[in-house]
This record gives C-alpha cells, sequence and structure tokens, in this order.
C-alpha cells in the first residue's frame, strides 16, 4: 500500500489528504448537523492540513532509488530546490594555464584536481560551485566533473550510459541533497552515486574516476602542467564557506542517521566490489597513513595535512604489494589556514612525501607519483575515493564501516 501510494501523482495525494481530512471534520461536527459554517471551517482545517504537509514535503515526487549495496527498491523525495535559482557564469568554460591561475587564486583556494588519460585539470571551488557541473574530454574519454557543495561531495563521472555520450546540467531538484543532475536524454542522475532515476535511462549507472580535493597550491605542485578552469565571470570565492562552517545538514534539513559522527563532519568513503568504508578526515588528521585491505585489494589510505586533503590508492604495484611510511614531517594546518579568505598567516606548502620499505622508492602523497627511485615516474593507482558530509553520506550508505567513529571525541581506532 505504501509503494503505491507514492506511484501516485503529488497533486492526487494532495487531493486525497485533503478530502480525508474535510470528511474526518465533518464527521466531528455531525452531531451538530452540517450547517454551512462547519462546512467552510472544514474547508479550512483541509486546506491548512494540506498546506502544512506540502511544506514538509510530503507530497514531493517520489523516485525509486536503489540505496549502493542494498536489495531494497526504496522510494525518496525528489525535492526542487528553494528560493531563486542562481545565475551561473555564460558558457563556454574557459580553461587557463597556471601562470594566469595564480593571479585568480590564493595558494589556499581549494580545487577539484582531476588526472585522467595522462591530463591534469583544476576546478575552483569558487568555479565549480556555480556552475556545478563540467562536461569535458580527456583525450577520446568524455568526462563529467561535478561538486556539490551542499553534500561537499566531489565526483567525476564517465559520461556514457547505453553507448550514449552523456551532457549534464545544472541541476533543480534534489534526492537526500544530492543534486538531481538533468540530462539531456530526459534522465536525471544522483550526482553523489551516479545513478540515473529518472526518464528513458533509469536504473542506469555511470562509472566514476578518481578526483582530489585539495588546494591549487598542493595541486600545481604535483602537476605543474595542468589546465585550470577560469573563475572569469563568477565569483572570486567559494560562496558557500559560510554553509561549510554552520550546522546546517543541507537545504532541505536532514540529520544524519548514524550518530557515530557529526552531520558536518567530512569523510572520504570507497565503495568497491561489494565493501563500503567511510575515513573521517578528523580522524585521519592523527593517523594520516593506513595500510588495509579493502576486500581482496591491499589500499592505502592517505591525508596530507598541509592541503587538508585526503587519497586512496591501491598498493599493488606491478603484482607486488608494497608498504609504506611517512618520508618527511606531515604538518598541521593552523586554525586561521582552514578557509579560502585569503586572510591569516600561512606557512609555506611542502608537499608530503612517503617511501616504499620494500624498494626505498619516493612517492608523492597528493598524487601517488613516484619521483625518486627504483619506480620513478609511475603512479600508484588512485582508486574512487568520495569526499561528503556525514549527514549525507549515512543516508545512502547505512550502517556504512566506519574509521573513526566518534560523537562526543576523537577516535583513531582502525
Amino acid at each position: 500500500m505504501k509503494i503505491f501510494w507514492y506511484t501516485l501523482t503529488p497533486r492526487f495525494r494532495a487531493f486525497a489528504v485533503f478530502i480525508g481530512a474535510f470528511f474526518l471534520t465533518q464527521v466531528g461536527f455531525g452531531a451538530t448537523g452540517l450547517a454551512l459554517d462547519t462546512l467552510l471551517f472544514g474547508v479550512y482545517i483541509a486546506a491548512f492540513v494540506v498546506y502544512f504537509l506540502a511544506r514538509w514535503g510530503f507530497f514531493a515526487r517520489r523516485v525509486p532509488i536503489n540505496l549502493p549495496n542494498q536489495t531494497e527498491v526504496i522510494y525518496e523525495k525528489l525535492r526542487q530546490n528553494p528560493g531563486k535559482r542562481r545565475t551561473a557564469p555564460g558558457e563556454p568554460v574557459e580553461f587557463i594555464d597556471p601562470e594566469e591561475a595564480d593571479d585568480e587564486l590564493l595558494d589556499d583556494d581549494r580545487v577539484i584536481g582531476v588526472f585522467y588519460n595522462g591530463e591534469a585539470a583544476a576546478y575552483p571551488l569558487a568555479a565549480l560551485g556555480v556552475r556545478e557541473v563540467s562536461n569535458e574530454e580527456y583525450g577520446d574519454t568524455p568526462i563529467s566533473v561535478t561538486w556539490s557543495p551542499v553534500t561537499y561531495s566531489a565526483r567525476g563521472f564517465i559520461a556514457k550510459a547505453n553507448n550514449e555520450i552523456l551532457n549534464f546540467g545544472r541541476h533543480t531538484h534534489t534526492v537526500f541533497n544530492s543534486p538531481a543532475l538533468p540530462e539531456k536524454s530526459g534522465s536525471d542522475f544522483i550526482q553523489f552515486t551516479g545513478q540515473g532515476i529518472t526518464g528513458p535511462l533509469t536504473g542506469s549507472q555511470v562509472k566514476q574516476i578518481p578526483v582530489t580535493t585539495t588546494t591549487w597550491i598542493a595541486w600545481k605542485e604535483a602537476h605543474p602542467d595542468t589546465e585550470v578552469m577560469s573563475t572569469e565571470g563568477g565569483p572570486e570565492l567559494d560562496i558557500f564557506e559560510r554553509y561549510y562552517a554552520n550546522d546546517r545538514n543541507g537545504i532541505h534539513s536532514l540529520n544524519p542517521i548514524d550518530k557515530r559522527l557529526h552531520g558536518k563532519d567530512v569523510v572520504i568513503g570507497l565503495d568497491m566490489k561489494g565493501s563500503v568504508k567511510a575515513y573521517s578526515y578528523r580522524a585521519l588528521i592523527d593517523k594520516p597513513l593506513i595500510e588495509e585491505y579493502f576486500g581482496r585489494e591491499p589500499i592505502l589510505v592517505l591525508h596530507e595535512r598541509a592541503s587538508s586533503a585526503a587519497v586512496v590508492f591501491s598498493r599493488l604495484v606491478n603484482g607486488q604489494t608494497l608498504n609504506f611510511k611517512g618520508k618527511n614531517k606531515n604538518p598541521h594546518r593552523r586554525s586561521a589556514e582552514v578557509t579560502a579568505s585569503g586572510e591569516g598567516e600561512r606557512i609555506e606548502y611542502e608537499a608530503w612525501l612517503i617511501e616504499d620499505e620494500q624498494t626505498g622508492s619516493i612517492w608523492r602523497a597528493i598524487s601517488g607519483e613516484c619521483v625518486e627511485g627504483e619506480h620513478k615516474g609511475k603512479y600508484l593507482e588512485m582508486l574512487p575515493g568520495m569526499t561528503s558530509f556525514w549527514f549525507a553520506w549515512s543516508r545512502f550508505y547505512p550502517e556504512s564501516e566506519l574509521f573513526g567513529a566518534d560523537f562526543d571525541g576523537l577516535s583513531t581506532e582502525n
């Protein structure tokens, strides 16, 4: 019965509730007869009930979704964005070289970095925060780079489904506060997971590629030949910084269903071959190098403190499982460095390097590039770790395994 109710149109459900509420008021006044004032009062009460439930989102359109690693289909609200739609900069997107980007960006400004098919590009949060999506080609592969400030989720997708190239646009609706990205075919895809939820591509799944959320200086030093999305025509600073710092869990407030972390705690999560785990950024600050097995895959989770960036790599190189330790200092950031506001004293950035115990080769933590030793020039395989606020992750991945679980304090247990 519940599923049948959700499959009805929002208008029909609202009308059914109105009739039901009106009928109950008339039953309540039935002992005194059906006078005109009684009928009008019943209409007023029924309209008020419908209005209240509508504000709560009770009549929002429901769409069937398969949560990752869950067998049961759920019907979740496809909610419209409140308020006026923000105006984005015009097309086409302009990309500039690092020297030009230095005139637009501060060293500590945060960017989403993509390194794919031998090509590197950086997308400042200030630029992508208002554009939401950038449809590109890396070599011959169509790639869509997306950013959701509300859920703090950076995602890169191979933009193909059913042998068709996809082209995503800016969203007007959300699921669990994650943008439902419209596609030219008439379908919508959840930005958080890449799952098609409406239209002809319902049920399709686009493949994720690894992306890195880091600082401009860290990305530039790791990829000196990178291209950079220009902030020209848009805001110079990330307009969502105040939202990142407050306690509001989403535009449509959505408290985490899992209380092991606070709603706005940032995690990097992994979903591979049926295994799911999230790693709390706060816990990774105290334990920035983790070696473990994810299923049968030996993985390496790193947190470079100077750039506040977390990444996940495979530890397999040429069929050999490597073990790592820090090579140089991984200094803590100062409190004045946590935003891109341009204020406060900053220490000079120094890339964190790690060393494998098997060959003594030196690797750059932020990119997985070997810069010295037997494996020089090779890269560790970066895995598609997913950044997110905990309130969103705990909705899409309920009962996920978690490193750094806490509520009042910080735990660094594995």
